[in-house]
């Protein structure tokens, strides 16, 4: 008795479907998300370069140098104006 190829392709697809990984990053919990946006910010090419060279030297991404400091400055201006 012979199993059809037809059948067998069927097995693999399926097979295939089952251990397919999902795309994208890993879900994080509900407290570590980041869910709002600042806004565009319209830049000289220069300004955009030295973001991009200091973010680099301090071996951060682009998005973690912008926002650590965005952050340290407000944390001093509310120092100071309090």
């Amino acid at each position: 008795m012979s199993v059809s190829s037809s059948v067998i392709t069927r097995v693999i697809i399926e097979n295939m479907k089952e251990t397919k990984a999902k795309r994208g990053a890993p879900k994080k919990p509900e407290d570590e998300k980041r869910n709002k946006r600042l806004g565009v910010v319209q830049l000289f090419d220069t300004e955009l370069d030295s973001y991009i060279e200091s973010a680099g030297i301090e071996g951060k991404t682009k998005s973690d140098w912008v926002r650590d400091t965005l952050n340290a400055k407000a944390k001093r201006t509310l120092k100071k104006s309090r």
